[in-house]
């Protein structure tokens, strides 16, 4: 009698403990998964590009993966290239996440001093996968409030990497 009751409380606990470690199991996959949601969309695929553009000067930084790559040279020919610091990574995954992509073309322009030579025509376009957005053009140095600081962050990365 009494090995049976040892039995029954072996199972009993065994399953109690199983159906702890998998409820344990799954609260780490899901924080996990949101962890890496963020960075597999930032190292999957997705590529960020800012342009801005006048008669005298021009600037193109884009962002994949783990690089950050930047010109004033409007052949292209001399492009710079780093690795983003990790804290500055995940200072731009946070403003990248806070984003919907798809929202980037119906984006207004605050000013319009790009229609008249008054600023760099500036754009910022963000492909992920195969889709592509792109805003309309904005004055460089005064974006959408939407952008605003994802556009920030890209041109202080890109200084930073200047500055070395």
């Amino acid at each position: 009698m009494k090995l049976i009751i040892c039995v029954l409380l072996m199972l009993i606990s065994t399953k109690d403990c199983d159906k702890n470690k998998a409820q344990l199991t799954s609260e780490n996959v899901s924080e996990a998964t949101t962890t890496e949601s963020s960075n597999w969309k930032m190292q999957k695929g997705m590529k960020i590009n800012y342009r801005a553009v006048t008669r005298g000067s021009y600037l193109e930084i884009w962002i994949e993966g783990d690089s950050i790559k930047y010109t004033s040279d409007n052949t292209l020919k001399a492009i710079s290239t780093h690795q983003i610091p990790k804290e500055e990574k995940e200072d731009l995954m946070k403003l990248i996440d806070e984003l919907d992509e798809k929202t980037l073309p119906d984006l207004e322009a605050p000013s319009i001093r790009h229609q008249f030579d008054g600023a760099a025509i500036a754009t910022l376009e963000i492909t992920n996968g195969e889709d592509s957005y792109r805003t309309v053009a904005f004055d460089h140095g005064n974006a959408p409030k939407s952008i605003a600081l994802l556009v920030e962050k890209m041109l202080s990365i890109k200084t930073m990497f200047e500055k070395q």
